[in-house]
Parts: structure tokens; C-alpha cells; sequence
């Protein structure tokens, strides 16, 4: 009987140091911090550290516009192994009609109205985001010098906790505020 409890002591200590060992490994906890404006850029438009804040993104991300940009540019950021995390569209053309297009096309979701000083646009998180890799959709159309141009930004789900339309309403106003500086226009509200 003695064995038995002596065994039973060697135990009882292994279980308790494998429990203690599962907690030391819990993941962290999301970082539910505001996204920051900050370079370097994805896609000259979105800060990097702010995609992969809102997104958890880990691994790395490579961004190339398909062209050109001369009155438009579409940029994916691609990470291997996985769909693109994130697709940037941008025009100088055709601003009321892709907007339009782009209300009807979501029509059967929710949509969120972009607060005023971005212009006029949508924000959009498709509920079917496990067939879509990019589900958070944010569009607007704005004045910069002159011109109406109209910026596209589709992203990767969000991490657990964080609001994806605000996300999505900041990485805008960077966007926005980016884009003038590289067209060197100012952007305001129409």
C-alpha cells in the first residue's frame, strides 16, 4: 500500500505541472488598439502595421499594382500559401457609376454610410466571408483637385473583438489622405 501512495506522489506533481504548462501557452490576446497611420505602405495606400494589426497577418505580404497607374491603379498584397489578405482599386473615372454599381451589387446586405468627411461611399462586411477571402469591403468617392476619383479597399477577416467598419472607415481616411499627397491633391468631401 505504501507503493500506491508513493507512486500516486509522483503523480500528482506531473499532472499539475502539465495543467500549469497548458495555461503558459494560451495565445495572446488580440490587439483591439485603433489603426495608425504609419509607413511603410501595402499598396501605397494602406500602413502595413495597421493591415496586420486589424487582420492578426503573420506571415509576409507582397503588394504589385497590375500596370501602370496612370488614371487608375489595382494592387493585390499577396502572402503565400493563402488567397490575397488585400485588393486596393483606385480611378480617376467613372466615380458615380461604380459607386452605383457597387450599392447594387451589395443591395441584399447590410451596408454602413462612410462618415462625411470621406465623401460619399459604403462600408460593407459580406456575411459569407468563409467563400470570400476578402470580405470587408469599403468604397468612397471623393474631391482631390478638381477631380472625383473613387478608392476601393477589400480586406481579410478582422480578429475576434475588433470592429470591422471602423477598421474599415480608418484605413479611408489614410487611404484618402495618402492619395493626395501621392497625386498631390488635397481630398475633401463632395
Amino acid at each position: 500500500m505504501k507503493k500506491s501512495v508513493a507512486a500516486l506522489g509522483v503523480v500528482f506533481p506531473v499532472v499539475l505541472s502539465g495543467v500549469a504548462g497548458c495555461q503558459a501557452e494560451k495565445k495572446a490576446a488580440p490587439d483591439l488598439r485603433p489603426v495608425v497611420d504609419g509607413a511603410p505602405y501595402l499598396c501605397d495606400l494602406v500602413p502595413e502595421a495597421g493591415f496586420r494589426r486589424v487582420t492578426g497577418l503573420k506571415v509576409p505580404v507582397t503588394a504589385r499594382f497590375d500596370g501602370p497607374q496612370i488614371d487608375s491603379g489595382l494592387c493585390l498584397a499577396r502572402a503565400a500559401g493563402r488567397d490575397a489578405p488585400l485588393g486596393l482599386h483606385w480611378s480617376f473615372r467613372d466615380a458615380e457609376s461604380t459607386l452605383r454599381l457597387q450599392r447594387e451589387k451589395r443591395s441584399e446586405v447590410p451596408t454602413f454610410t462612410l462618415p462625411g468627411d470621406l465623401g460619399e461611399g459604403l462600408a460593407v462586411v459580406l456575411p459569407f466571408s468563409i467563400a470570400y477571402p476578402r470580405p470587408n469591403y469599403v468604397i468612397a468617392v471623393f474631391e482631390c483637385g478638381g477631380k472625383r476619383p473613387w478608392v476601393r479597399i477589400d480586406f481579410a477577416p478582422v480578429v475576434r473583438g475588433r470592429d470591422a467598419v471602423r477598421d474599415m472607415v480608418d484605413f479611408m481616411r489614410i487611404a484618402e489622405r495618402r492619395f493626395g499627397e501621392i497625386h498631390r491633391c488635397g481630398p475633401k468631401p463632395i
